[in-house]
This record gives structure tokens, C-alpha cells and sequence, in this order.
């Protein structure tokens, strides 16, 4: 229930659809709004509120609307990292052609959409996710072991190579391959100390333990970071956007024997 609140309070409603929010999106895309889809919407609510047939046609028939289907597949192609949605996407621009080329008398433009060097690894936070717990779940048995009466035994258990790979996992590649954000390999829990158990030394005279239990804290909420960072569920939303808003009778738009009831299906979400 509280996951459909939010939604609900997330996107930007319109009849023809809703529009992703772009706090849906990955850091790296750098969106603070998705306004390509917003221009979509706005032009099928537009159109759909024409009183008749021909009035519709007009206007669901310009290179305003055709340009608003490729600059919402730019959005959603930058948003997510994907190309996985642009059958839907191609799908429209069939539809509007099929509906609209009899009618166009002027040239059309086809907008450049972003091509992708790389794609988004929409599983890379679920194997993060599992990294993250065992990070906490091992660091948190060394904690249970040996604090408060021995502190260099639990760095030392800490350290251990097993341990310090799942948090490495968690915190330096749960930012770079699931989060897309930068991550430096000196904030990575243990990175200052753990070399000294490493190399045999028995002595940590150096390290401001206060700080290190700092830096536990801040493993622990990073790993919660992780598991709350959805971006596939993001994607499962995103998909049924865009097919809600997909008019499904456009190629009836063409028939001069269209009946107003057979038009009003055309803009009708299904």
C-alpha cells in the first residue's frame, strides 16, 4: 500500500498517461525532468479533447506530436540506460505514420535519439544487494565476537580478504555498476587499516579507532542504500507507461468511414 502512495504522489498524470519522474532515473542521466514525455502527453490530451473527427486528426497529424514520440524515447533511452523500450516507442511512430502520411504535405524531420555506448545492467543491484548483506551480516559477527573487549581483533576479523571482497562488492561496485554514481576505492571500509593485517604487522598505532567505527556505520547505511535502489522496478513502471499511452485504433484514423466512437478509442488508454 505505501508503495502505490508514492507512486501516486510520484508522477505527473494526464489522460493519455503518466509521466516517469526523473528521480526514477539514474544518477548519470542527469535529468530533473523528463520533458520529452511530458510534451507527449500534453499533445494526446490535446488532441483527444478536439470536438470532431477531422479537428482530431488535424491535430494528432503535426510534426510536433511525431518529434514528442522520439524525444520521450530520448528521455526514457537516457533515463534508464536502455534500449529495451524502443519497440514500443517504434511502435507509435508506425502508427502515427500509418495514420497521418496521406495527410502530411510537407516534409517531416526524424529527431536524433541518444544512441547508448553502454547499456544498464538492470541485475547488477540484485548481486550488489546480496554482497551488501553479507558484508553486514560477516562484519556485524566480527562485532558480536570481539567489541568492546578487542578492538585489533576485530579489525584483523574485519579485514579478512573474504570480508573485505563482499564490502569492496557492496560499497565500491554497488555505487559504480548499480547506483551509476563515482566511488573511490579509499572509502571502501578498511581501506586505510586492513593493509596492515595484510602484511603481518601486529601494531595499528596510527588509526583513530573512533573513526573506524565510523567508517562500520557508514558501510551499514551504504549496504542499506543498495538494497532500497530499485532501478528494475523503475523499469517494470516505466514499460507500462509508455504501452498505456501507446493509442491502439490509430490506424483506424485513416478509414474515411471512421464513426466518432471508433476515434474516441483512438487517444483511449487499454
Amino acid at each position: 500500500m505505501r508503495l502505490v502512495y508514492v507512486l501516486a504522489c510520484a508522477v505527473s498524470f494526464s489522460k493519455a498517461g503518466f509521466v516517469p519522474p526523473a528521480e526514477w532515473c539514474l544518477p548519470s542521466a542527469h535529468l530533473k525532468e523528463l520533458s520529452g514525455c511530458i510534451s507527449m502527453t500534453d499533445f494526446e490530451d490535446e488532441c483527444d479533447a478536439k470536438p470532431s473527427n477531422d479537428e482530431r486528426l488535424d491535430c494528432y497529424c503535426r510534426q510536433e506530436v511525431l518529434s514528442s514520440y522520439f524525444a520521450c524515447k530520448d528521455d526514457i533511452t537516457r533515463c534508464l540506460e536502455t534500449h529495451r523500450f524502443d519497440p514500443q516507442f517504434d511502435e507509435k511512430v508506425k502508427r502515427w505514420h500509418e495514420a497521418c502520411d496521406e495527410r502530411i504535405t510537407t516534409s517531416l524531420t526524424t529527431p536524433v535519439v541518444t544512441s547508448l555506448t553502454a547499456t544498464y545492467d538492470f541485475g547488477a543491484c540484485q548481486r550488489l544487494h546480496e554482497s551488501c548483506l553479507s558484508a553486514d551480516y560477516e562484519t556485524n559477527r566480527c562485532s558480536e565476537t570481539y567489541l568492546p573487549t578487542s578492538s585489533m581483533s576485530f579489525l584483523s576479523c574485519c579485514c579478512q580478504p573474504p570480508i573485505y571482497s563482499l564490502v569492496s562488492e557492496c560499497q565500491f561496485n554497488g555505487n559504480i555498476s548499480c547506483k551509476r554514481t563515482s566511488a573511490a576505492e579509499s572509502n571502501i571500509m578498511g581501506y586505510s587499516y586492513c593493509s596492515y593485517f595484510w602484511s603481518g604487522s601486529e601494531t595499528l598505532s596510527s588509526v583513530d579507532f573512533t573513526s573506524v567505527l565510523g567508517d562500520v556505520g557508514r558501510a551499514a547505511t551504504a549496504a542499506a542504500m543498495i538494497s532500497s535502489y530499485s532501478p528494475i522496478a523503475n523499469a517494470a513502471s516505466v514499460a507500462s507507461i509508455i504501452r498505456s499511452t501507446i493509442p491502439q485504433a490509430q490506424e483506424r484514423a485513416r478509414q474515411t468511414s471512421v464513426t466518432d466512437s471508433t476515434l474516441s478509442d483512438m487517444f483511449e488508454l487499454k
